[in-house]
């Protein structure tokens, strides 16, 4: 199980390699591109939006440039906040846990959360589901990734950083059952080969879900 000292550690140590790795990968990845640009469009006038594990903000800038303005960028690490900060001057970033969600319950329109559940044991995704479900407005969509598979693979560094982190994989049926239980209705779930020119060999899951 990663503390969230371990996890922060991680990300702070590795936020400006990051950003510089990751801020134009969604050129490259179409599935991305086409579920967050209609993300984007179904969501743009249903109040704010939030995006939990933005890391250094390419998904949040994404899916402001798409016409969704009303969208804060959130993320436990300091440093990744600053680099997103830095990259996108014109958006809010702020720290935050996913976990323990510092908004009001029905705050949010919309929320999304890309790979933000990838370093969660089983019980700790249920938590971070019935917060997210406490922050949305009944009706409110709810779109997230996840690497797929039942594997635990642990990273001691990463841009030559030294880091102490486990990364979960999980199938999507559990992550669906999760859902369920937790008050959300399921709108799409798909999954995709992994690009193994610029991706870790990972099938990826998408799902997209629904307040009830």
């Amino acid at each position: 199980m990663n503390s969230q000292d371990k996890v922060l550690h991680c990300y702070n140590q590795v936020a400006d390699d990051y950003a510089a790795e990751r801020w134009d990968e969604l050129s490259r990845k179409q599935i991305d591109r086409l579920l967050l640009r209609e993300f984007a469009v179904v969501n743009k006038d249903k109040g704010p939006c939030a995006d939990f594990g933005c890391g250094p903000g390419q998904t949040t800038k994404f899916l402001y440039d798409s016409g969704l303005k009303n969208i804060v960028g959130i993320d436990l690490s300091p440093g990744m906040v600053r680099a997103a900060q830095r990259l996108s001057p014109e958006i809010k970033f702020e720290t935050g846990d996913l976990l323990n969600i510092a908004y009001p319950s029905g705050h949010f329109g919309s929320v999304l959360a890309f790979y933000a559940i990838v370093h969660f044991t089983t019980e700790q995704i249920r938590k971070c589901f019935e917060e997210i479900n406490r922050v949305l407005k009944r009706g409110g969509d709810f779109l997230f990734s996840f690497h797929v598979g039942n594997e635990v693979v642990h990273f001691d560094k990463a841009h030559d950083k030294e880091i102490d982190v486990d990364l979960f994989f999980f199938k999507t049926d559990d992550i669906i059952e999760l859902l369920s239980e937790t008050g959300f209705n399921i709108v799409d779930a798909i999954e995709r080969r992994p690009n193994a020119a610029m991706e870790y060999p990972t099938r990826r899951g998408y799902i997209w879900a629904e307040k009830k």
